[in-house]
């Protein structure tokens, strides 16, 4: 008796089970779409660049760049391209940046760093984290071409009182402004920090202080009345009268 012949394994490729190099791809999820609004459209744009590099799109693919993007346009974004679409004007583009440079000049700041300058100028930490206040800054001073110096004062004039108090005290030999606001996080962190354990000290001194009495004993519920010493000793009363109970 012949053994039966063991049958070829057959494989799938990366593609099909969706691995690359032994791993899962993550699911990625799509751009936003784009409705005209001059303050959304450097972080869209950022978004796409994302996008297509991961699709692989880095280099050529204009066409298909082009395309996507446009079906990505509502609201006021579409009213601008509908005469194109309908050839009544005709494109004025051929390439992926000049389609972008025709979006910046109808959608972006008409005056880039004069109203970079203006927000800048304007930002205040608030009630954000010094993170938050941090990522807002370091987006907006990209535009605004500030030296160093100028930056820096507007960073600091924008942080909480007690960050501003705490980099006066620390007297830092620092200038750079990255450098100061990644020192600003750290402090504000400690800060939360100590805040937090003196809450938490704070509150068991006061539940100490009312279940306690002067020398250390515990003090009794308000509602409790302790039963007479000899109340356990009595002996019970056997000859109740029956209309006692009635």
């Amino acid at each position: 008796m012949t053994s039966k012949q063991k049958e070829p394994e057959t494989t799938r490729t990366e593609e099909e089970v969706g691995l690359s190099t032994g791993t899962r791809k993550p699911k990625i999820r799509e751009p936003s779409t784009f409705d005209g609004d001059r303050d959304n459209l450097r972080g869209w744009l950022a978004q796409l660049s994302v996008y297509f590099e991961i699709l692989g799109w880095e280099d050529n693919h204009d066409g298909d760049k082009i395309k996507y993007t446009t079906c990505l346009l509502r609201g006021d974004a579409m009213k601008w391209y509908t005469p194109y679409a309908e050839k009544v004007q005709a494109k004025s583009w051929t390439t992926w940046d000049e389609y972008q440079n025709k979006l910046k000049r109808q959608f972006g700041p008409v005056n880039a760093r004069d109203e970079a300058r203006a927000k800048i100028r304007k930002l205040k930490q608030g009630k954000s984290s010094m993170t938050d206040y941090w990522n807002d800054f370091r987006l907006i001073a990209s535009t605004a071409q500030m030296d160093n110096a100028t930056m820096l004062e507007f960073l600091i004039a924008g942080m909480k009182k007690e960050l501003q108090q705490a980099w006066i005290l620390a007297e830092l030999d620092q200038d750079d402004v990255e450098a100061i606001a990644l020192w600003a996080i750290k402090k504000e962190a400690r800060m939360e920090t100590l805040r937090y354990n003196q809450n938490g000290a704070e509150e068991t001194t006061r539940n100490n202080k009312t279940t306690r009495n002067q020398d250390g004993t515990f003090k009794t519920s308000p509602n409790y009345e302790p039963m007479e010493i000899d109340a356990t000793s009595r002996t019970p009363r056997l000859d109740i009268p029956q209309k006692e109970f009635q």
